[in-house]
């Protein structure tokens, strides 16, 4: 293999990479904070994809404003989705929440493919062209979008570690009962944890209905995605959906670019298991109750 082949594939494996971050890092403030399992995570994947195509593709509105937009729609449904069927849930067992998630899938699913149909779309590319250096072809789309990724996960980590909410929510995520009883309004925190969790996956959604294809079921592979990221990093562990996010995004680009799309799945879970026999808690995670 050469180095311009591998320098290509590396490029490649960090923007999926952290594009899956995105993904996982909403997933794992969601059960970070509530200690629920959102199954229907990637659906809100697949909404804020679809809101993004309307907005740009059929009524010519900018692209970016587009991408905030479908985060703020997706923000609020998740906070009402949060009221109305999880708040419920909350201090129950985990296993209430994963059968009202999966309901929440099939209700969103079904009705994406009769609200949207079963046509493959795309978002038209925000910038087109390249430059071939050394051998390697850098994209214009999949630099921007790249450090788009950067710049959302650089604020991400400033909000929860500089903010009142942030910390609040970091809190809440520790010790819920004691976070309470400091002042901290744990129901509020919960709305905004979901809400904020569910406008990363919009967003992921948007960047990479850009690069690929949107249909109405996307929302599965994304789910999939993100629970084998949280389970590699570490359930409630932020770096650890950003990292594991990078290694499945490597391993991606990697595997499917020598050998086949289907050998990265088995290459994904072969590494999975690999680090749970060393690490139960994952690569930065703790154990729970």
């Amino acid at each position: 293999m050469e180095i311009s082949e591998l320098l290509q594939m590396t490029l490649t494996g960090v923007n999926l990479g952290l594009m899956y971050a995105l993904i996982a890092v909403g997933l794992t403030l969601i059960f970070g904070v509530m200690r629920i399992i959102q199954y229907a995570h990637g659906e809100m994947f697949m909404l804020g994809a679809f809101i993004l195509y309307y907005w740009n593709a059929l009524l010519g509105f900018p692209y970016w404003i587009g991408i905030l937009v479908s985060a703020l729609i997706i923000f609020i449904f998740g906070a009402f989705v949060q009221r109305i069927l999880f708040k419920p849930l909350l201090g129950k067992n985990i296993l209430n929440s994963l059968a009202v998630s999966l309901g929440l899938v099939l209700i969103i699913s079904s009705s994406g493919l009769i609200v949207f149909g079963t046509t493959v779309k795309g978002i038209p590319s925000v910038v087109s062209g390249g430059k071939l250096l050394g051998g390697v072809y850098f994209s214009y789309e999949r630099i921007l979008i790249t450090c788009f990724t950067i710049v959302i996960i650089a604020c991400l980590w400033f909000f929860l570690q500089k903010t009142r909410t942030g910390m609040a929510m970091r809190a809440v995520s520790e010790d819920s009962e004691i976070a309470a009883l400091q002042g901290v309004q744990t129901e509020r925190i919960n709305y905004i944890a979901f809400g904020f969790g569910s406008a990363l996956a919009a967003i992921a959604g948007c960047l990479m209905g850009t690069l690929l294809s949107i249909v109405p079921t996307m929302g599965f592979i994304a789910t999939i995605k993100a629970f084998m990221i949280v389970i590699l990093g570490g359930l409630g562990s932020v770096i650890g959906a950003v990292i594991g996010g990078l290694i499945l995004g490597m391993i991606d680009s990697v595997v499917t670019t020598t050998i086949a799309a289907d050998v990265a799945i088995i290459a994904s879970f072969v590494v999975i298991f690999f680090v749970l026999v060393f690490k139960p808690s994952g690569l930065f995670g703790q154990q729970w109750d």
